[in-house]
């Protein structure tokens, strides 16, 4: 059997995504303002690293069924050096926005740390793994924020990409030293695996978790374009203090993880995901009641742990089911699944970036949570999978 890479090693190559696409949210009102911007435009900063984190997605995982699961992270991870780098350097708002493109190549980490779960462990194990992954990739939504208020006020809003690019290289070191080769069914053709995609893609066990966990994966994107926005024009937060109120929700993401990593068989899978929606459902209408009759910036920021937590319980079990649906093609699969899931994300927070400036801010954030937690649960309807993880 192959030595599985430390933990570290795998949250970090999962968590940088979302550090990367978040650390930029406190910034975005200076950075409006160093590309002589608005904010629609700006906001696409984090757009089209969503759109480019689903292309990224789609080819990163049945290139990994084909060549290996190493070669493609490290390649990845080189791309996502040279963006940081190119951003840093950018002098107009175009190159800016193409090099965030390019960094979205982050995104491969996500679906490679998921399919080496799959690869190498049981299916008890891997939702116990993913469940420890999970804990260490919230850390990114948790400290990011604040880092990027931090690194804003400290040093310019640009000055970001520096740390990105460093950790990016920090990352590829540890992948190069760390991370061996657990892909032991290489395809032998694109064209062979593309022979089982119907298979895959008409599987009961893959499309319900993969619904259930793009949609409830969404909150994320949703809150973090539409809460600078509410955290400045509503409450008139500073960036610091937009970042610490941004390190409270993810609390929540971590809360759902630790009960699954301790109670991974206490129930089937299907009580589990209805469970996490119907909270993912019941977060916004929370909030929705809270800003009525407070004007408090934590009756919006406090509520949603209750949103994340249900999240973070969807998401090790979900996975699990992804990548075990077809394991011949568990790339695939979660590139499949972590391409829907950043689409989903894109459009979400795309609608929400786009009206907010137009509408009360909280409505149009709230309304887009209400959708997605609606979604989500209807979803979970529709899981199969009633056996307790075995």
């Amino acid at each position: 059997m192959t030595k599985p890479p430390k933990n570290l090693t795998l949250s970090l190559m999962a968590g940088i995504y979302i550090l990367a696409q978040i650390i930029v949210v406190p910034a975005l009102p200076e950075l409006q303002k160093i590309f002589s911007s608005d904010y629609k435009t700006i906001q696409l900063s984090v757009a089209v690293f969503l759109l480019g984190a689903a292309i990224v997605n789609i080819i990163a995982g049945p290139l990994s069924d084909r060549f290996g699961r190493r070669p493609i992270a490290l390649i990845f991870y080189v791309i996502f050096f040279f963006s940081s780098l190119g951003a840093f350097l950018s002098d107009n708002i175009s190159l800016f926005l193409f090099f965030r493109f390019l960094q979205s190549s982050s995104a491969a980490g996500m679906v490679l740390a998921r399919v080496i779960v799959g690869d190498i462990y049981s299916t008890k194990e891997a939702t116990v793994m993913f469940g420890y992954i999970s804990i260490v990739m919230a850390l990114g939504p948790l400290v990011g924020p604040f880092l990027g208020g931090l690194i804003t006020e400290s040093f310019g809003a640009i000055n970001i990409f520096t740390f990105l690019a460093m950790l990016g290289l920090t990352i590829f070191l540890l992948a190069f030293f760390d991370l061996k080769e657990t892909n032991s069914k290489k395809s032998a053709s694109f064209f062979k695996q593309l022979k089982n995609y119907p298979t895959l893609l008409t599987s009961i066990r893959f499309w319900p978790p993969t619904i259930v966990s793009s949609f409830s994966f969404s909150i994320f994107s949703i809150f973090f374009v539409g809460g600078p926005f509410v955290a400045t024009y509503e409450y008139s937060l500073s960036p610091i203090s937009t970042g610490l109120y941004f390190a409270v929700p993810p609390i929540g993401f971590i809360i759902g993880n630790l009960l699954i990593s301790k109670f991974p068989s206490f129930y089937s899978t299907k009580v589990f995901l209805f469970y996490g929606a119907f909270l993912v459902a019941l977060g916004p209408a929370i909030i929705l009641v809270l800003t009525s009759f407070s004007s408090s910036p934590m009756a919006f920021f406090i509520p949603v742990i209750i949103i994340t937590a249900g999240t973070g319980i969807i998401w090790p079990i979900a996975n699990t089911e992804i990548v075990k649906s077809v394991p011949s093609l568990g790339g695939s699969a979660s590139g499949i699944s972590s391409a829907l899931m950043v689409i989903i994300s894109a459009i979400a927070s795309g609608i929400v970036g786009t009206t907010i400036e137009f509408y009360q801010p909280i409505l149009i954030v709230v309304s887009a949570l209400v959708i997605v937690g609606f979604i989500t649960l209807i979803g979970s309807f529709f899981i199969r999978e009633e056996k307790k993880i075995k």
